[in-house]
């Protein structure tokens, strides 16, 4: 999984990652996290991020 790849399709649909998503995406793309926990932290930093 190439981290430029997912962005560049993420901006063509005016999406964009927050720092900490961006970190994440790369812990799981490095295999340092188990993608049950990669959906886990970007579902709490996106219900944070409704809550501000």
């Amino acid at each position: 999984m190439l981290l430029d790849e997912v962005k560049a399709t993420l901006a063509m649909e005016n999406l964009y990652l927050s720092e900490e998503q961006e970190k994440l995406l790369q812990s799981y793309a490095d295999g340092e996290i188990s993608f049950k926990e990669f959906q886990e932290q970007i579902l709490k930093l996106t219900d944070d991020s409704k809550v501000a």
